[in-house]
């Protein structure tokens, strides 16, 4: 079987499980081609993705996550070298302190009430009209709104902010030249008017919190706080967006499911949210870099190896998981990797998890008979997994 985990069309309508099929069964550590770049090692059991994600002194994060190397600059620094996705520990660690509080399960239940009264303001705004382009106005809304209200911006700018995250998600091929570069400037742009704003009247915000915080004795610099602010606004809606995106999907195309949850929405949600997110897996891969030779499954590696974990494989593996490639709403072993692992395991997942409750509570007790109105599409990306258009038509219960 070929196989192309570079190619957006690979992944054109989801995960290419065939792919994943045949790397699982008979390459679990695969040697994969790269134009103008190295090559990589692709790799999509289940354990060894697990393992992986937990060892930082074999497998860094530095100095990207990315599958492509980071641009340098003529001192040979990379752009994103500070940006904490890209950090190992110790450095990593003090950087994630600096957040890791506001984003525990206490505080995310603290907030419950707030996301419950954003997701009816949503659903609201929809009911009447019958129909709705559901990635914009209704996916893409919570987790926007979510990230602006953190952090003290108005709910509209998270609009804009999640248009430009959709841009730097998708492949450069798919856009006009030099837009990706632009969108990641705008965020800048915009960022800095945060740090005015929030550095001369802060507020109980997390922007004013990070601005005014210390790290070893010393605030933020500007440009640590840019990286920030775009790692909080990107990652904060990845999942949320295309999780209930792609769930809404596949509920819609599996017979009876949307009528099973909203028979018990409280009851049957934890079960099924658990599920979605394994199955979808909104983040494609991570990429780590080896420190070390290492041998993985048989397979000999040399240091400075790109080895890049597949989560929508690992997902799919059936050593875990049986009958991996059904949707399975009451499945009870969804230990899934959707949100990584390790000391990168996502932050937000908390949050993320109460957003998409809320979301599909207010949906299943107030919605039926979903239809699709035109095909949808999706991202041109290899490593976000979700749609970009996606109208449908509904009824009111």
């Amino acid at each position: 079987m070929k196989i192309n985990l570079l190619d957006v069309a690979s992944f054109d309508g989801g995960h290419p499980v065939e792919q994943y099929d045949h790397l699982l069964a008979e390459a679990p550590v695969y040697w994969h081609e790269e134009a103008g770049g190295r090559g990589f090692w692709a790799v999509t059991r289940y354990q060894d993705v697990y393992d992986i994600g937990r060892n930082a002194a074999v497998f860094s994060s530095s100095p990207t996550i990315m599958i492509q190397d980071p641009m340098t600059d003529a001192s040979g620094a990379s752009a994103s070298s500070k940006m904490m996705l890209m950090m190992d520990p110790p450095e990593h660690t003090g950087y994630r302190k600096l957040i890791s509080r506001a984003f525990t399960q206490g505080p995310a239940r603290d907030y419950e009430p707030r996301i419950k009264a954003l997701a009816t303001s949503i659903i609201d705004a929809i009911a009447q009209k019958g129909e709705c382009e559901f990635m914009s106005e209704v996916a893409g809304e919570m987790p926007s709104f979510v990230i602006a209200d953190l952090m003290g911006l108005p709910l509209s700018d998270g609009r804009e902010l999640y248009r430009l995250t959709e841009i730097i998600h998708t492949d450069p091929a798919s856009l006009s030249k030099g837009a990706s570069a632009e969108a990641v400037q705008a965020m800048f742009q915009y960022a800095m008017t945060v740090i005015k704003e929030k550095r001369t009247q802060p507020g109980e915000d997390l922007a004013s919190q990070l601005l005014h915080a210390e790290l070893d004795g010393r605030r933020l610099t500007d440009e640590e706080f840019l990286l920030f602010f775009m790692l909080l606004v990107d990652a904060g809606g990845d999942t949320t967006r295309n999780l209930v995106g792609t769930g809404t999907y596949e509920l819609m195309h599996s017979e009876g499911a949307w009528e099973q949850l909203a028979e018990d929405p409280a009851g049957r949600l934890p079960l099924a949210r658990e599920e979605l997110l394994r199955l979808i897996s909104p983040v494609i891969y991570m990429r780590r870099t080896l420190t070390q030779d290492y041998v993985l499954n048989g397979q000999a590696m040399q240091k400075g190896d790109k080895v890049v974990m597949y989560y929508g494989a690992a997902n799919r593996d059936s050593r875990m998981f049986t009958d991996p490639h059904q949707l399975d709403l009451t499945r009870q072993q969804a230990r899934h990797l959707a949100f990584g692992g390790g000391h990168h395991v996502c932050l937000g997942q908390w949050y993320a998890r109460l957003e998409i409750d809320a979301i599909f509570t207010e949906m299943l007790t107030r919605m039926k008979n979903l239809r699709l109105l035109e095909a949808p599409q999706w991202l041109n990306s290899t490593f976000i997994s979700g749609m970009t258009h996606m109208p449908i038509g509904f009824e009111l219960r």
